[in-house]
């Protein structure tokens, strides 16, 4: 059973990996802790209480981390997850008073303390990971691994032309994680692309009257909102992108991916390339290899488990 921190800023495709993460049994999950990206800090918090409530995990420690980037302003993402983060869904937060501190950095690097037992699984701008080894030098060498969702090899961006959302958001915290010498995994848009649940997963989904189920068919607005053809149009005619979903897929399973090891970098200064991961695809430059890349995903085998997975958790909320 692989420990895990959950690093995330729900939003939908959070909380279809959250969910996916929270009703396997392979896994123990240590804590999520959370960052400014598809919404603030603190709604990325509120909306982390209500998956795991929803998934019968209350108990659940949630750390709150950054708010902004190291750099910069945060570039949030209320167009594509509304303003709540969490599309049409309506679920109340089951602690709305709650005061939670800043101290996700802090509780991240005791709980890594021990080598090369907990993995980090990064779903949001790697901000608390970056500020994590930069505060504990020992942090890279001792975490298990670090799967983050979020870069560009072979594919374009979907911020910019060539940036991911999480890279671009903190390129200066993705270069800190990536040069830092821990084990990498990059979940890119490479395979995240090539991912969705089809309108007949979603329908099943919908069916199943798993509370998880509905959930998430309830933040696109399934079944109510289907014939409006202003509300998440792509989602209805491609299927449910869940961009953070084949983060969980990798560790579960990685047999359905292809992976190859090579050299990445951030671009920190282009004028139009900001936020870029270059990857070296050949040895030409000699770039010593520093992440492992994945790029093709059997997205049929991925949709079904999640699926299949969600609608068998019958946990109702607390």
């Amino acid at each position: 059973m692989e420990r895990l921190i959950i690093d995330t800023d729900p939003g939908i495709d959070d909380a279809g990996a959250l969910f996916w993460a929270l009703s396997s049994d392979a896994f123990h999950i240590e804590a999520l802790t959370t960052v400014f990206g598809n919404v603030d800090v603190d709604t990325a918090t509120a909306n982390a209480r209500k998956i795991a409530a929803v998934a019968g995990r209350s108990d659940l420690p949630i750390w709150k981390g950054a708010s902004r980037p190291l750099v910069g302003e945060p570039h949030f993402a209320e167009h594509i997850h509304r303003p709540g983060g969490v599309g049409f869904w309506e679920y109340p937060d089951p602690d709305p008073h709650a005061e939670v501190e800043p101290d996700a950095v802090r509780r991240m690097i005791d709980t890594v303390s021990a080598p090369g037992e907990v993995t980090i699984m990064a779903l949001a701008p790697l901000t608390n990971v970056a500020l994590a080894i930069k505060l504990e030098p020992e942090f890279a060498r001792s975490v298990r691994r670090i799967i983050y969702m979020g870069g560009a090899a072979l594919t374009w961006g979907n911020v910019t032309p060539v940036a991911s959302a999480n890279i671009f958001n903190d390129p200066e915290a993705a270069e800190i994680v990536i040069q830092s010498g821990a084990p990498l995994t990059q979940v890119g848009l490479d395979v995240s692309r090539s991912f969705a649940l089809t309108p007949d997963h979603v329908r099943t989904l919908w069916e199943s009257r798993s509370p998880m189920g509905l959930a998430l068919c309830e933040m696109i607005g399934y079944p109510d909102r289907q014939d409006d053809p202003d509300e998440m149009p792509e989602w209805k005619t491609e299927g449910m992108h869940l961009n953070d979903v084949p983060c969980v897929a990798y560790a579960l399973n990685p047999d359905w991916f292809t992976v190859r090891n090579l050299r990445v970098d951030v671009e920190l200064n282009g004028t139009h390339t900001r936020g870029q991961t270059v990857v070296q695809m050949i040895d030409r430059w000699q770039g010593v290899p520093n992440v492992d890349v994945l790029f093709d995903i059997d997205a049929q085998a991925v949709a079904d488990a999640l699926t299949a997975s969600l609608t068998a958790f019958g946990t109702t909320a607390d």
